[in-house]
C-alpha cells in the first residue's frame, strides 16, 4: 500500500509564528506556494494558507492569522494513502495538509496535486 511519505512534496516553506503575514504572502508568492506549515522549534504548531493570508492583515504575526494543528488535519508520513482520505480531499475541497513524523516535525506537505502527479505516473 502506498504510504504518504511516498507521495509527499518534500519541497515546502516553512514560517514562524512570529513571522508578518505580508512578508509570509510575499515568500509564498515567489515560491509558487499556496499553503505553508508554521513550525516552532522543528515542530507543527499551524498551517497557513495564501487566501488566509491575503485576507488577514499584512501587519499580523502568523500566529494570529494561521490554522492551529487542532484546526486543521496533520497527516503522518507512514499514514497510507486510503480512498476516504481521497475523497475527503476532494469533498472538503482540500488543497493540501501538512505532514509530520513520530516527533511531529514537519517532513512534507500532501498536496491534491502530489496526490494527481502519483496516479497519472506510468509507475501506478
Amino acid at each position: 500500500m502506498t504510504k504518504v511519505k511516498d507521495i509527499m512534496n518534500r519541497d515546502f516553506l516553512t514560517f514562524s509564528p512570529d513571522m508578518i503575514g505580508g512578508e509570509a504572502i510575499e515568500l509564498m508568492y515567489r515560491r509558487n506556494k499556496a499553503y505553508a506549515p508554521v513550525v516552532e522549534e522543528g515542530k507543527l504548531e499551524g498551517w497557513v494558507r495564501a487566501l488566509d493570508l491575503m485576507v488577514g492583515c499584512k501587519h499580523s504575526k502568523l500566529e494570529d492569522l494561521m490554522l492551529y494543528i487542532d484546526e486543521v488535519k496533520v497527516l503522518k508520513e507512514d499514514e497510507e494513502i486510503s480512498e476516504d482520505l481521497i475523497e475527503e480531499m476532494i469533498k472538503e475541497e482540500v488543497i493540501a495538509y501538512p505532514v509530520v513524523n513520530e516527533d511531529r516535525e514537519v517532513v512534507g506537505t500532501l498536496s491534491v496535486f502530489d496526490l494527481l502527479k502519483y496516479f497519472k505516473s506510468p509507475s501506478y
